[in-house]
């Protein structure tokens, strides 16, 4: 594909930043949705493989090409856009159905000549019973739920490391090794149904027997066969060969089984730490692997769980989508909400809803897996510090900063207090603890003018870089990557030549 004159000088300076760089993971930075995938997208071009190392059909992703197509992912990588071999690793969970459905979307979205994906021989397999079991979860914790995306993730985890289930490789061997690990998994949750259908919480006819799962699996198996391999083995290979491969994670920080808001979490570890778990490469192989975090510009989240920024209520902001369905739109009315909240708010007289709604309807914050509405907090430094220290990236991408365009101010948290006692940069009380700090505000100028589109750094306002270098000397990371919009072009890369600033705070930062 011929590329333009603004396509070319892009590449040309992502390949500056990252032409060295063989092994690349791409993680997010608080609780996902931050745009991970326009930047895995954007960078793959430079690798000879794409690696999924965490995650299931619960994650979400959305890519948007430079000829206005949009692809939703949930297991497929993003850089299948740009024609890049992908590969499903172990640490993934995988729904066979889902994926299926993905490469069907993909085609039609992408084209019919698809690159090739691999998935692993080794990856648990989902099966209806881990949705309802899931349902029976929500259900018995009442108020305490977690909010899930629906997808059953957590339990098909659970159930793989209790050694009840499959995995794929089971779905080629002899019938009758499938047939009974598919009776010994209904014969443990069999009593959870029964009792499931005795409260009416499902039907007994909408729960299927373990001949008609295995027809169901059997009959899509044929479909993925030459799709399986031993994909730790092939990514070995690679490695030796001195293939470039880029790790993109899933969710966020936030949401890992072990570093994130545990119960409010997904199943897998979607830190930079997940990437030599989930793919079966050696820790050695990563001694000089660069981590880059993507960071939205203003934090969402969906489901249950703290978030210290939070503008608005969680139920208020996801119910708001979906009783506005208009407003996410290319409509007058869009346009019209837009510019009377944002008067408000640059009035002084906007209420916390207004902040909240002139943010979600902005940025079209729907969940692409669920749909429910996200809810939007500030930028949180303190969150932002522990990312850093759990991750330790070299790089930070911030994406959309555009929807910051036309703020007088921009309220960003740089404390939290616990009891009366502020906490330390990096510190992280337990779940219960961080849905009770005190958050500690500071507000920076914004600027006038809108941002959107703009591609080269010196083209932008000079309150809008301002803003930027205060973030990255309060955070002693470059910030490389900045995004404007939606698409793939949408993206200033920024030199690091100049960060001698941003390492000098870092190091102050460790000390103190």
């Amino acid at each position: 594909m011929r590329l333009t004159a603004q396509e070319k000088r892009l590449h040309a300076r992502l390949l500056r930043l990252f032409a060295t760089i063989q092994m690349l993971i791409i993680t997010g930075t608080y609780w996902g949705d931050e745009g991970k995938g326009k930047i895995v997208d954007l960078l793959s071009c430079l690798y000879d493989l794409a690696v999924r190392y965490s995650g299931g059909a619960g994650a979400g992703h959305t890519l948007q090409t430079p000829d206005g197509r949009r692809f939703v992912g949930h297991l497929i990588p993003c850089a299948i856009a740009q024609g890049i071999r992908c590969i499903l690793g172990r640490g993934v969970f995988f729904d066979i159905r889902r994926f299926l459905a993905e490469i069907k979307d993909a085609k039609g979205a992408l084209g019919k000549n698809l690159p090739p994906i691999w998935v692993d021989k080794y990856s648990p397999v989902w099966t209806p019973w881990h949705r309802l079991f899931e349902q029976w979860l929500e259900y018995s914790a009442g108020s305490g739920k977690v909010g899930t995306t629906g997808k059953a993730i957590g339990p098909l985890s659970g159930f793989n490391v209790l050694r009840v289930g499959l995995q794929v490789h089971h779905l080629f061997q002899d019938p009758k090794v499938l047939r009974n690990r598919l009776r010994r998994l209904y014969r443990a949750l069999k009593p959870d149904f029964d009792q499931m259908v005795k409260l009416g919480i499902v039907r007994r006819k909408d729960i299927p027997l373990p001949t008609h799962v295995e027809l169901a699996l059997l009959k899509d198996a044929k479909k993925i066969r030459n799709m399986v391999t031993d994909t730790a083995f092939e990514l070995s290979g690679a490695y030796t060969a001195g293939l470039h491969i880029l790790f993109e994670g899933a969710q966020a920080p936030g949401l890992d089984i072990d570093l994130g808001t545990w119960p409010y979490v997904s199943a897998g570890h979607s830190v930079a730490a997940g990437a030599p778990i989930g793919t079966g490469l050696p820790l050695s192989a990563f001694a000089k692997a660069m981590v880059l975090m993507v960071m939205k510009a203003l934090p969402t989240r969906v489901g249950a769980g703290p978030f210290p920024s939070e503008i608005w209520g969680r139920i208020q902001s996801e119910v708001f989508a979906l009783e506005h369905p208009d407003l996410f739109k290319d409509t007058l009315a869009r346009a019209r909400f837009l510019a009377e909240k944002l008067a408000l708010i640059n009035s002084g007289k906007a209420r916390l809803e207004d902040w909240s709604q002139y943010f979600q309807v902005l940025g079209y914050e729907k969940g692409a897996t669920t749909g429910r509405g996200r809810s939007v907090g500030f930028p949180d430094l303190m969150w932002l510090h522990y990312a850093i220290r759990i991750n330790g990236p070299k790089y930070f991408a911030l994406t959309r900063l555009d929807m910051l365009s036309g703020l007088k101010i921009i309220p960003v948290v740089v404390g939290y207090k616990l009891d009366g006692k502020r906490l330390k940069r990096g510190e992280m009380p337990d779940t219960d603890d961080l849905a009770r700090v005190e958050v500690i505000y500071e507000y920076w100028e914004g600027w006038r003018r809108d941002i959107s589109g703009i591609t080269e750094w010196k083209k932008l306002p000079l309150k809008t870089r301002q803003f930027v270098k205060k973030l990255e000397q309060r955070l002693g990371i470059p910030i490389v990557l900045i995004g404007t919009g939606p698409g793939r072009n949408h993206i200033i890369v920024r030199s690091v030549r100049k960060a001698s600033n941003v390492t000098s705070v870092r190091r102050s930062s460790a000390a103190a």
